[in-house]
């Protein structure tokens, strides 16, 4: 019987590939290619002379047999591990490798040619036509569950037409919904995969793919191609669309849907569009909006308008009106603040001490921001008198915070302490000032006239403060020249107490515009001032008119970071924090781990590691890592900011490394670095349940006790009194998301998040966080805006997403039994007879004998332990209810009920722990319903009166606060005196068992000394 023959060298085909017969080579050539696995290592003595046949102009092989030694030689190199040269042959090799068979091999060197491909486009390399024919080959191949890496391929490869013909050659699975949850005519056309499209705009909003690097021109050719591929579909999806839009700047493609849908009288789009753009859309991109409406007589009518006109309702969704009563109600209605930590914080504080009284003051403000209850500072109105001096301005400018977003009442409420009201007060009148500013942040239309008056009109230097900050956050990103240039003129008037308040107005009021003519003016007069506060104010300033401007803001970014002036270099820090906000971008990265580890000054340093946060909240779960080291470095500046830079960017998102990390930081022996890691930890904490966080209940144990240890430093109780208040924000219902529910960039979050870390110089700057607080709720209206009492499921356990607990532990004390008293005669008398029983041999005594209780005991059964009872699987959630951003995944409408929503409630949200790619984001959304018995009565949940009192009852929003105002002024203002503190007192008691406190009428805050 034949044997078969074994190849056991391929030292007879190498030299036959040596032989004068080109026939014999090519015989040879193709019989290495079958044993090359096998016997590589031999072949590569020869691959000097195997280049040689491959080489395109060598005559020692036909051309058509060239490609296959290319790709002997690919193969060699692939399996000495040089794949680099391996992927160069291959390409070589080009038919020859396209014929290979599917296998380790070809995987390898496809991947290899991708990351070439990848590389040259970063580097604006034209790719290889070769290269480009396998990239080519492999994304057109690419198909059904790997769509969204070929996505990803084309994205990094920066080719439109591969994303276009990705998309068109995908089909939608039969369950995909769309914008309008099935309810329309989905017409003849193919369904389109469209989760391809969505996953492309998480990624280029999310700063994900390297895309930091791309440039503008093609970041806005990528929108163009997305909104057109959206529109193919008959029910485009308006959410994704909707944020395109305020991505892409794009105020005509808006304004020009927005007729046309209204012209079709679908309200319902519509009113929903116009939701979402007002959540993530800037104020100047919504008041194009409203112009490009006015030019299609489609504005509301300026006297007498119908609540009901479809026009009216459409401009107060726009302008934010209905969004702000709608949130206002629900942080009043499911206020869950924990009063008695609040009054606890007061009564160890000793408020006679500055620091103490502003601790208290900001962390009732930050409790309960923007619900209206001011039932702590009405039961502590002697304390509230002690305040003097800044503290007594920060504490009527935590007011702002209490009451922000209620337009109606914003101005009566703190009337009576602006310049010419009953409360004659120059700190008074400047906190005054700067709360109308934080009530009205962003909406300056309503508080302009005050702000300006108090600007003009104030001759002290602490009302020009006050307003200058008022006047900056309310016309924040407006970029208005006349109130710009007021700004200016206080500042140059060179006092150092309004100077400081001008240079962030400044900055504040022309944020994110890149003005040429602000940075100059800005910068030389920051080198030209001798006073520490205007420098400092103005590089802010510089670094937030270059918010959001990524490489643009490079040349600014050079000229700080080389000036001299330490302060300066600082502004530098931030500039870069502000411009490449959440971008990630390996560069801006870069700078700020050099400075941090190389300048000179300690402030520069602490500020750089501080702006790695902002930079990098899109990439949260790295951040950890990157500042491991930094948190333990030797400079106490740089270890605070590494916890602040934590704190940043997992806000809100429970991030367990990150707190981790901040736990060990908590008993740092400097004070600064401690007060950092509280208020850090709070942040990363904020809404998360014990569930969900198991460490959240010992940490906020661990700020009570700080705040009650008296031995502690005074700067270490400050930080975790506000942690406190942080970590309840909002009534337990706001979070920190420096991000929206659509990805984009959250401005208010960032810009307030930045002045709130200036607190290190000026206390009264860390009302700035109130911006960056954003309600978490679900709220579904129907057409006509109103709110059904419907029924949410969300299909998760309670105890994952429940407030926390405000029941106090209570731990039982054992009691002791008491020793029965024993006489020494006594005691004498039984050691004698123990003596004598020992001698006659019988057994001795003890004294300790078991009780006949506990003897007994033992023949007692012992009794079986009660299980705890099976936690269910999902719970209801009644209509404008707390929604956390991880929650929102579990969220669903009743498929049964009479109203569904027109777009889904969430597209990308946060998983539980925070390790979603782009960082906790904001989950404040109203939802529009649609009614499929709009032709029966509901029940409705009925909206306080009293928080939106007359809105729009025959006159326009502008006019409306200014007129009820005066109209009420001397109602509002009642004169200071132990009448108003025993008439407050007495309201105060009346209601003092109830949660939310209805307030009596209005009055003032007893502030006089």
């Amino acid at each position: 019987m034949p044997v078969a023959a074994v190849t056991t060298s391929a030292a007879g085909s190498l030299t036959l590939l040596e032989d004068e017969d080109k026939d014999v080579r090519v015989y040879a050539l193709n019989h290495l290619l079958t044993i090359v696995g096998q016997f590589w290592a031999e072949m590569s003595d020869k691959l000097t002379y195997l280049e040689l046949l491959a080489d395109p102009m060598s005559k020692e092989l036909p051309t058509e047999s060239r490609p296959f030694a290319a790709l002997l030689i690919s193969k060699i190199y692939y399996f000495m591990g040089y794949l680099d040269e391996a992927v160069e042959f291959a390409l070589k090799a080009g038919t020859a490798f396209e014929k290979e068979q599917s296998g380790e091999f070809r995987e390898t060197i496809i991947a290899g040619c991708l990351d070439r491909a990848i590389e040259q486009t970063a580097r604006g390399e034209k790719i290889d036509p070769a290269l480009g024919n396998i990239v080519d080959t492999v994304l057109r191949s690419t198909s059904g569950e790997n769509g969204k890496l070929a996505m990803g391929l084309a994205l990094s490869l920066r080719r439109l037409d591969l994303v276009e013909m990705i998309y068109l050659t995908s089909r939608a699975p039969p369950h995909a919904s769309t914008s309008a949850a099935g309810a329309k005519s989905q017409g003849s056309r193919p369904q389109h995969d469209e989760s391809l499209l969505r996953y492309v705009l998480s990624e280029v909003v999310s700063g994900a793919s390297g895309n930091e690097s791309w440039s503008e021109e093609f970041r806005s050719n990528l929108f163009n191609l997305l909104l057109r591929l959206f529109h193919l579909n008959p029910s485009p999806d308006w959410n994704s669309i909707t944020t395109i839009w305020a991505q892409n700047s794009d105020v005509d493609g808006a304004g020009d849907a927005l007729v046309k849908l209204f012209g079709q009288e679908d309200h319902l789009d519509v009113y929903q569009i116009a939701f979402d753009l007002n959540e993530v859309a800037p104020q100047a991109f919504i008041n194009g909006i409203r112009k490009k409406l006015a030019e299609k007589d489609l504005a509301p009518p300026s006297e007498n308008p119908d609540e009901s006109d479809p026009k009216v309702i459409l401009d107060n969704i726009l302008r934010g009106v209905t969004s702000a009563e709608l949130f206002l109600n629900f942080l009043n209605k499911n206020n869950k603040t924990d009063h008695s930590i609040l009054q606890t914080t007061k009564d160890i504080l000793e408020d006679r001490f500055s620091i103490y009284h502003s601790a208290i003051t900001f962390t009732n403000a930050f409790a309960n921001c923007g619900t209206t209850t001011d039932k702590f500072l009405r039961e502590n109105l002697d304390w509230l008198g002690r305040s003097s001096n800044w503290a007594k301005f920060s504490t009527t400018a935590a007011l702002g915070l209490i009451h922000r977003g209620s337009w109606v009442n914003g101005i009566k409420i703190v009337k009576p302490y602006l310049p010419g009201g009953r409360a004659p007060n120059k700190w008074s009148e400047g906190g005054g000032l700067f709360a109308l500013g934080l009530i009205y942040a962003g909406r300056k239309e309503f508080a302009e006239e005050e702000l300006r008056k108090g600007l003009a009109q104030g001759l002290d230097p602490i009302v020009q403060h006050g307003a200058a900050l008022g006047l900056g956050v309310s016309a924040i990103a407006t970029a208005d020249e006349e109130i710009y240039e007021e700004i200016r003129t206080i500042l140059f008037e060179d006092n150092a107490t309004a100077g400081e308040a001008a240079g962030y107005a400044m900055g504040l009021v022309m944020l994110g515009t890149a003005s040429e003519k602000a940075l100059e003016e800005m910068l030389s007069y920051a080198r030209e001032t001798q006073h520490e506060k205007i420098i400092r104010s103005l590089a802010m300033g510089i670094a937030f008119v270059m918010y959001g401007q990524r490489e643009r803001a490079n040349g600014v970014i050079r000229m700080l970071t080389e000036e001299k002036d330490a302060i300066l270099r600082y502004g530098g820090m931030f500039t870069i924090a502000l411009a490449f906000a959440g971008t990630g971008n390996n560069k801006a990265v870069k700078k700020l781990l050099h400075v941090a580890v190389s300048d000179v000054n300690d402030d520069v340093r602490r500020a750089a590691v501080t702006a790695l946060g902002f930079v990098l909240f899109r990439n949260h779960t790295q951040v950890p890592r990157v500042v491991q080291l930094l948190a333990e470095s030797y400079n106490p500046h740089v270890r605070h900011g590494a916890t602040l830079a934590l704190g940043i960017s997992c806000a809100g998102t429970g991030l367990e490394s990150a707190v981790e990390l901040l736990e060990p930081m908590t008993k740092d022996p400097v004070d600064f670095v401690r007060q950092g890691a509280f208020l850090s930890l709070a942040m990363i904490l904020i809404q998360q349940s014990e569930a969900s966080s198991p460490k959240s209940a010992s940490i906020r144990e661990l700020f009570a006790k700080v705040v009650s240890d008296k031995h502690e430093d005074p700067m270490a109780r400050f930080g975790a009194s506000l942690a406190q208040g942080i970590i309840d924000a909002g009534g337990r219902n706001t979070t920190l998301a420096l991000s929206t529910r659509a990805g984009t960039l959250n401005m208010n979050a960032i810009v307030g998040m930045a002045l709130f870390v200036q607190f290190w110089y000026w206390f009264p700057l860390a009302h700035g966080l109130g911006l960056a607080f954003t309600p978490t709720a679900v709220i579904g209206v129907d057409e006509k805006l109103r709110v059904p009492k419907i029924d949410l499921t969300c299909n998760a356990r309670p105890s994952l997403f429940a407030y926390p607990s405000t029941e106090k532990k209570v731990e039982e004390k054992k009691k002791d039994k008491a020793k029965a008293a024993v006489l020494s005669t006594t005691a004498k008398a039984k050691a004698r007879e123990r003596v004598k029983k020992a001698e006659a041999g019988e057994a001795m005594d003890t004294d300790d004998k078991p009780e006949d209780g506990a003897a007994a005991s033992k023949d007692v059964p012992p009794t079986p332990a009660k299980k705890k009872p099976s936690e269910p699987s999902s719970f209801k959630l009644p209509n404008m209810s707390r929604v956390t951003s991880s929650q929102l995944a579990y969220i669903a409408f009743p498929s049964e009920s009479r109203y569904s929503p027109i777009r889904p409630i969430a597209e990308h949200p946060t998983p539980i722990g925070g390790k979603g790619p782009g960082g906790a984001s904001a989950s404040g959304s109203i939802v529009v319903l649609r009614d499929s018995k709009p032709e029966e009565e509901g029940e409705y949940i009925e909206l306080e009166k009293r928080l939106w009192p007359g809105w729009g009852a025959g006159q326009t929003t502008e006019q409306q606060p200014h007129e009820e105002a005066q109209a009420g002024a001397a109602d509002a203002a009642v004169a200071p005196g132990v009448g108003t503190t025993a008439a407050a007192a007495a309201a105060a008691s009346s209601s003092e068992d109830d949660d939310d406190v209805e307030p009596p009428a209005p009055f003032e805050y007893p502030f006089e000394e």
